[in-house]
């Protein structure tokens, strides 16, 4: 009769246990979910960062040559975010500094400025994130002034 006792005992406690064991997996998985989700986000981000510097630099180097322009740096800053994949408003991924490659003296330095947002590039929604941009910066100098072409 103690065996039997005990026996019923055990069942009644590994049911209880396997009822804890699922609470404990149903409140845990959100945090998982939460932290592999958040890891990817964020070397995504650092991806996004480095990207945006090499995509200024590769512009900027399109730029400094003669006959180059602001156009040309823009279309291979173009050309390289597409190459990767990248998610960006067509309109304001570029800016210069003035006077920019088309204007630019011999050896005047010429910044671009390439910004990348994060809203359609990451997992998490954009109201997680709001308006978060990453930018990359390259400052170079024009190899020699573009010529006129009416000379």
């Amino acid at each position: 009769m103690f065996h039997r006792n005990t026996l019923k005992r055990s069942i009644t406690r590994q049911r209880a246990r396997k009822g804890a064991a699922s609470v404990e997996f149903a409140f845990c998985l959100p945090v998982l979910f939460f932290l592999t989700f958040g890891t990817i986000d964020v070397c995504t981000m650092l991806f996004l960062n480095e990207t945006a510097s090499l995509a200024a630099y590769e512009g900027a180097r399109r730029g400094v040559g003669r006959g180059y322009t602001n156009a040309d740096s823009t279309a291979r800053i173009v050309e390289f975010l597409d190459e990767r994949g990248i998610t960006y408003n067509a309109g304001n991924v570029v800016s210069y500094s003035s006077p920019g490659f088309d204007g630019a003296d011999t050896l005047e330095h010429v910044t671009v400025t390439v910004t990348i947002p994060c809203d359609g590039n990451l997992i998490l929604p954009s109201e997680m994130i709001g308006d978060l941009v990453v930018t990359g910066e390259v400052t170079m100098r024009k190899e020699y002034k573009n010529l006129d072409n009416d000379t």
